[in-house]
């Protein structure tokens, strides 16, 4: 018996290693872009077989995109393409524009990243966000996409408050930045979900601390919407 417990402990311990082993790797890979090829490659194909709608407003980022269970039901009636992979970072978005944005000849396009980028095991900085950001946004005016941009303001998670200030500083930078460009927008989408005290809402999360709940998605629903429908994207129509 006390063999087996021996060799058990020894498993275990070894598939604890493993599974360490394993985050880290995720951790260090996920930094690189070429890490979410299978994704793109995943909307590629699926443009073949249903083809997205021409003048459709694009979202693309990370986690809160590629998990809104009813984007487009949510943001109805303004027709969307839903473009949201990984963790991504906005570098990460920058690299595969002309597979997953540029083709799609969005009437505008919506961003929501940069949280990812705040918490990468290379310690990036709000100002890299901000940098970020900044060469998305001139790459699709070099490559000729004129239609607007917006971008989302990284919100608060529960399960990284210790980042909340970093998020807050980068999202000043960025409301900063766009203020002085042509249809580029901010949308503030932090602010609702703190209580009356500035604390993260924790009701508007998943276990994890990180992903949005129906209640999350909502107000997400209720800071973005209201700027689509106000700038008149509620009804499709071709772009040049």
């Amino acid at each position: 018996m006390r063999r087996m417990l021996v060799t058990l402990g020894v498993f275990a311990g070894i598939g604890i290693l493993a599974l360490f082993a394993f985050l880290i790797y995720v951790l260090l890979a996920s930094g690189d872009p070429e890490y979410w090829e299978a994704e793109i490659s995943a909307f590629e194909r699926r443009d073949v077989s249903n083809p997205p709608p021409p003048g459709a407003v694009l979202f693309v980022g990370g986690r809160d995109v590629r998990l809104w269970p009813g984007l487009a039901e949510d943001m109805a009636p303004v027709p969307v393409i839903q473009r949201g992979f990984g963790g991504a970072q906005i570098s990460h978005v920058t690299h595969y524009i002309h597979r997953i944005v540029l083709p799609y000849r969005p009437r505008a396009v919506v961003v929501m990243a940069g949280d990812a980028d705040l918490a990468d095991v290379y310690g990036r900085r709000p100002e890299d966000v901000l940098d970020d950001f900044r060469t998305l946004a001139l790459s699709l005016r070099a490559e000729g996409l004129g239609a607007p941009i917006y971008f989302v303001s990284i919100r608060p998670q529960p399960a990284r408050k210790e980042r909340w200030y970093g998020a807050q500083r980068a999202n000043a930078l960025v409301a900063d930045f766009v203020a002085g460009q042509r249809d580029m927008h901010f949308i503030d989408a932090g602010t609702a979900m703190l209580d009356g005290q500035g604390n993260i809402r924790d009701d508007l999360h998943r276990w994890d601390g990180l992903t949005l709940n129906e209640r999350g998605y909502a107000v997400l629903t209720a800071a973005v919407r209201p700027v689509l429908i106000d700038a008149g994207y509620g009804g499709l129509r071709s772009t040049r």
